[in-house]
């Protein structure tokens, strides 16, 4: 595996990716042209919560996939999250589209992976970049490749539905209401979505998570939904990799079969080799 580290620019806003890219196998016949996941990691739009960078980009590594960690734009005196975020996320896409040959990258097989606020980021991605319109507005018509599917982990839908708690955050975020409210902006070309939670998330409220597939059924967008009875908010892989040290509420059992459900779903999609 190689570990690549760029900067990036999207309408004059850098941003830094981490990839992890594949090696191929030596005693295969052909060379594979992999997927990839692209994750942006949570962090209440204000930090990037490096236990859901690294430790998920090589656990899906081992399912087969490239991976790339996306820093998005986050909220600062001078900027918003939005709408760079949204371009940030295309930018990465057309990257990924330009070294398809040089990474044997499988362009119809671009997967975005978001936790908590980067959930907001890949759930509004995926109905903006699926909708000429908000494409035209939102200026993601520059960006060359499209992704095939999402997954969402604890993610913000709603800047209503719980997090943030207050309008002056909601606005630190993006002053665009229009971007407010993810589940909204669904229709009937957004992309199929896994998507799990638990009930008892004490940050994000399950809510949003609900609101989200919800909207998804409405439009006979393809969706799998595991909302767990108990566990807290950021449990990232839910196991003693992304354990915060003595803190054993980061470990759910139930909750850690999420990377396995999600490969089998991604299978079952047909967008990934192998059954189960």
């Amino acid at each position: 595996m190689q570990v690549e580290h760029q900067t990036l620019s999207a309408n004059q806003h850098p941003f830094q990716v981490t990839a992890y890219w594949l090696d191929q196998i030596s005693d295969f016949e052909e060379n594979v042209d992999y997927p990839v996941m692209i994750i942006c990691p949570g962090g209440g739009f204000t930090y990037h919560s490096g236990r859901e960078e690294a430790p998920i980009a090589t656990r899906f590594n081992a399912e087969g996939m490239h991976t790339i960690i996306l820093n998005y734009q986050l909220e600062t005196e001078d900027e918003s999250v939005y709408p760079w975020a949204l371009q940030q996320v295309a930018q990465t896409i057309a990257w990924v589209t330009a070294h398809a040959q040089k990474r044997h990258v499988a362009t119809d097989r671009i997967f975005l992976t978001g936790f908590s606020a980067g959930g907001h980021v890949v759930a509004l991605y995926n109905a903006v970049a699926t909708d000429p319109e908000l494409r035209q507005q939102y200026g993601l018509d520059d960006y060359a490749g499209e992704h095939a599917a999402v997954i969402l982990g604890y993610p913000v839908i709603d800047l209503n539905a719980g997090f943030p708690t207050s309008d002056a955050d909601k606005k630190l975020v993006t002053a665009d209401e229009q971007l407010w409210a993810a589940q909204k902006l669904v229709s009937k070309a957004t992309k199929p979505a896994f998507v799990w939670q638990t009930a008892t998330d004490e940050l994000v409220p399950a809510q949003n998570s609900m609101l989200y597939v919800q909207a998804l059924m409405a439009n006979d967008v393809d969706v799998e939904y595991h909302l767990y009875g108990s566990g807290i908010h950021g449990l990232a892989l839910a196991n003693h990799v992304t354990e915060k040290p003595t803190k054993s509420k980061y470990l759910n059992k139930a909750a850690s079969q999420w990377v396995n459900l999600a490969t089998q779903w991604l299978q079952q999609e047909g967008l990934l080799a192998g059954e189960f």
